[in-house]
């Protein structure tokens, strides 16, 4: 008998079947109405030191570019007293300081892995290593997929929100830009600046040139929404979720105490740059 393919498997891909998110996270992909495109995603039992692990190394690869991890690793050759390293690595700053802020990122990241392992598209640039401060959210598409080989296959962007505690407001303020109509991505001319500046001309003039190519209605664009909360979400997002996009899907992880995943994913973050993340 052939297999069932959901509306949230063509939009988004299946849940993986192997890999981290296989091992971390149950996916139920819910009923679809007419409004309604809801994917949801809980923890599975013992998983959360194995999670914290995982989005640590995640956390720092979205941060901190791979040439100043190795000047960091240089430095800690100079400094060989531990806690001058440590001051040394605290006074850069790399990543952020402030709850809210690293809430905020946590939840992108998770987004952005999820969404390059269920799509297979590319994410082209790792945008928090441009924020110019590091503390404040960025401005531009959480998320943004593509396709390096073909640009014009699809677009997938995201919008992602941290709550310890779901809410109708939260729901509908994910949704609001993406429910009615479908919304153009933000962010492709910064990639194409991107490109540009690591050379690469060619990719920086074709992303330019589908600019222009959205704009005209001819690429398909899929909006995925994501709210990280806690065990109440899979129920507030089915009761108050509503959509008239029908490439809109709804992704929820609803986990206990999601404030201790992304502060103690940070902590260990931050302690593997001080022993230079290779202890």
């Amino acid at each position: 008998m052939e297999k069932t393919i959901s509306e949230q498997c063509k939009l988004i891909g299946e849940h993986p079947n192997s890999s981290f998110f296989y091992e971390w996270l149950e996916s139920v992909d819910e009923p679809v109405t007419e409004n309604k495109k809801h994917r949801h995603l809980s923890e599975k039992k013992a998983s959360r030191e194995f999670a914290i692990e995982q989005i640590s190394d995640w956390i720092v690869k979205h941060h901190i570019d791979e040439k100043r991890i190795k000047r960091l690793k240089k430095k800690r050759e100079e400094i060989l007293d531990k806690y001058g390293f440590e001051e040394y690595v605290k006074k850069q700053t790399l990543l952020p300081t402030v709850d809210k802020t690293k809430k905020g990122n946590g939840t992108e990241i998770i987004l952005a892995e999820y969404l390059q392992e269920t799509t297979k598209l590319n994410l082209l640039v790792y945008r928090l290593r441009y924020n110019t401060n590091v503390n404040q959210a960025m401005k531009g598409d959480d998320v943004l997929l593509l396709n390096r080989e073909n640009l014009y296959e699809k677009v997938i962007i995201g919008e992602s929100k941290f709550r310890t505690t779901p809410s109708k407001a939260v729901i509908e303020e994910v949704t609001k830009e993406f429910a009615k109509e479908m919304r153009l991505p933000l962010s492709v001319t910064f990639l194409a600046q991107k490109m540009s500046d690591f050379g690469d001309e060619d990719l920086a003039e074709s992303l330019e040139d589908l600019n222009v190519t959205l704009h005209d209605g001819k690429v398909p664009i899929i909006s995925v929404g994501f709210l990280l909360s806690n065990h109440n979400t899979t129920a507030n997002v089915n009761r108050h979720l509503v959509s008239n996009n029908p490439n809109f899907v709804f992704v929820s992880l609803g986990i206990e105490k999601p404030e201790e995943l992304i502060a103690m994913s940070f902590d260990l973050a931050e302690e593997k740059l001080k022993r230079g993340n290779d202890e």
